[in-house]
């Protein structure tokens, strides 16, 4: 539970818990158009359009002709200025080419008069589109695609030799015009520049800014409106995100307590059955008890149906239990029923007693637990000064005992621990062991409860019974205590084994379950 806490509030605690665990489960299907390509040919175009303007200036800064000296061209002027503007075309596609190696630069080389009606143009022309075309269906992709990238090659390698024809061609274009007459230098300065390549380009990188503009624009608002869908569909899915964390919480946490529970019982193991028990510490195991269903016949009658839920007498183990005890009975009546979870030990000693009254004896149940009071809890027992005001002399032994039924004409007295919740002192402690044998000399037999630290350090007589729980009793702990009261003069008569869900009682406010 504490690992499922501590994630879910590490999840809600950082800015992207929620979101990146939903991306996980459920991601975000929304296309958004990608504007890098389009910024790369807008600023191609813009390139272009002010290599033009450089051009165009420079012509219009030379001397300005006269509508007269336009007048009796010049011989072969027309075929000079022709070839010169093929010369300016392809050296300008040519050199677009270079530094924008992309497949429009290749075909705008291609389609250009100078090639147009040139056959391997055309052939390589036809097969740069459909390998185009081709790429364009597979689609840039998120990862490497190495059919993408043999496709990519190829267009380049279509591209070159484009280019290569075009150089060819550029060559032949300035042989040609090399082998025509010189102009007569005489009216040189009459000539006119001839701006039409450079005005050409600057149309077309006009044209080409426009279209891109208009890409950009319809980008993003493809983009702003994926946005938008993406707002509706975290503001839709918000309340959906708890269920998300609540799972994906559950989940890690289940692997944490799992990993952490699979550690803790590796490096000090719990105790599993009996076998186990009687040969880590050379005890028997005097008996196994557990809850059980109320039998019918506890229902039959009013004095059967007034016994506290969790006292069983008729029960197979608290029984055989008895008889061990009573096989070999106590020279002071005294049994100590100690244990590491109080609620178990106040079961098992509540019950031995049962069956002690239910043989006809006297019997006396001591609840020596005065911190958790754990007897009080298990008998149903109201709330009393109980122990707490004898050790403080508020009370006499007689006026604090409180009789219980356990069947029909059958009581016991107990001393509940009263509202103490705190340890014994030295003299508290000592000062209870004599009050206990005292009374126990009034009684056939006395069971004291209480828990294992206290039996190793004190107790009225010297006989003791372990409790341990399946599962939750460490071995080691368990083993230590055996011989730990050994050591200390204590008769160990055995160990009482608890199986299946512990008993839940309420101490100090707190179930145990």
């Amino acid at each position: 539970m504490l690992a499922f806490t501590l994630i879910l509030a590490a999840y809600i605690a950082l800015p992207a818990g929620a979101v990146g665990v939903r991306n996980v489960l459920m991601p975000t299907t929304v296309e958004r158009p990608d504007t890098a390509a389009i910024s790369i040919r807008l600023r191609l175009a813009q390139r272009d359009l002010q290599r033009a303007d450089s051009t165009l200036s420079f012509y219009r800064a030379l001397a300005p002709v006269t509508p007269s000296e336009l007048e009796a061209p010049p011989p072969l002027t027309g075929a000079r200025d022709s070839l010169s503007r093929a010369i300016e075309q392809l050296a300008v596609l040519l050199q677009r080419a270079s530094n924008a190696p992309l497949p429009a630069s290749y075909r705008a080389l291609g389609e250009s008069p100078a090639l147009r009606g040139d056959p391997r143009v055309r052939a390589l022309l036809d097969s740069l589109i459909d390998v185009q075309r081709e790429r364009e269906q597979l689609g840039g992709g998120g990862t490497i695609d190495p059919v993408y990238i043999s496709l990519t090659t190829r267009l380049n390698a279509l591209g070159r030799a484009i280019q290569g024809v075009g150089h060819e061609r550029l060559a032949a274009v300035r042989a040609e015009a090399a082998a025509l007459p010189a102009p007569d230098t005489s009216i040189v300065s009459l000539a006119i520049p001839d701006t039409i390549a450079a005005a050409t380009a600057r149309a077309g990188a006009l044209r080409r800014i426009a279209n891109g503009e208009a890409e950009m624009r319809a980008a993003r608002s493809a983009n702003a409106a994926a946005d938008s869908t993406l707002a509706r569909e975290r503001a839709r899915t918000r309340l959906a995100d708890i269920p998300i964390l609540i799972a994906a919480a559950a989940v890690l946490a289940a692997f944490i307590s799992f990993g952490a529970a699979l550690l803790d019982e590796m490096r000090s193991p719990r105790v599993a059955d009996a076998v186990e028990a009687e040969r880590l510490t050379n005890q028997r195991v005097l008996t196994t008890v557990g809850l059980r269903p109320i039998p019918p016949d506890r229902s039959r009658r009013a004095a059967d149906r007034s016994i506290p839920s969790l006292l069983d007498p008729t029960a197979d183990g608290y029984r055989i239990l008895a008889w061990h005890i009573m096989s070999r009975w106590p020279a002071d009546g005294v049994v100590t029923v100690a244990g590491d979870e109080p609620e178990v030990a106040a079961v098992v000693g509540s019950n031995l007693a049962a069956v002690f009254a239910a043989d006809a004896r006297a019997t006396l149940l001591v609840d020596a637990e005065v911190e958790s009071g754990p007897v009080q809890h298990v008998l149903e027992l109201e709330r009393s000064p109980g122990l707490a005001a004898v050790l403080e002399n508020r009370r006499k032994w007689s006026e604090a005992l409180v009789p219980v039924s356990v069947g029909r004409s059958r009581t016991i007295d107990v001393l509940p621990a009263g509202d103490r919740g705190r340890p014994l002192g030295p003299t508290e402690a000592q000062t209870l062991m004599t009050d206990i044998l005292r009374a126990a000399r009034r009684h056939d037999a006395t069971v004291v409860v209480s828990s294992s630290g206290d039996a190793l350090r004190r107790r009225a007589g010297e006989d003791v019974v372990l409790c341990a729980t399946a599962g939750v009793t460490r071995l080691a702990t368990l083993a230590r205590a055996v011989a730990t009261l050994v050591d200390v003069g204590a008769r160990v008569r055995g160990i009482v084994l608890w199986e299946g869900r512990p008993p839940s009682v309420r101490l100090n406010g707190v179930t145990g379950a």
